[in-house]
């Protein structure tokens, strides 16, 4: 038996596809962090910045609404 020889389309066609297969994880995985920073700012971040909205008001220094420290997470 000839052992037959590895052609070098086959080696190509393998590294494009593991090339693919990572571009798919890469995407995968940026729109799961994405997502878990648009999940954070609706649950954490907005509710917290109109407490301090609505705490600013009730204290008399509505002028100053829109300059709110910014939070850090």
């Amino acid at each position: 038996m000839k052992k037959e020889r590895v052609n070098r389309i086959s080696i190509l066609d393998k590294l494009h596809r593991g090339a693919v297969y990572a571009c798919i994880g890469v995407t995968a995985y940026g729109t799961f962090l994405l997502g878990v920073r648009v999940y954070r700012y609706f649950t954490v971040i907005r509710p917290e910045r109109q407490r301090q909205e609505l705490k600013m008001i009730e204290e008399g220094r509505h002028d100053n609404v829109d300059k709110a420290p910014e939070l850090k997470y």
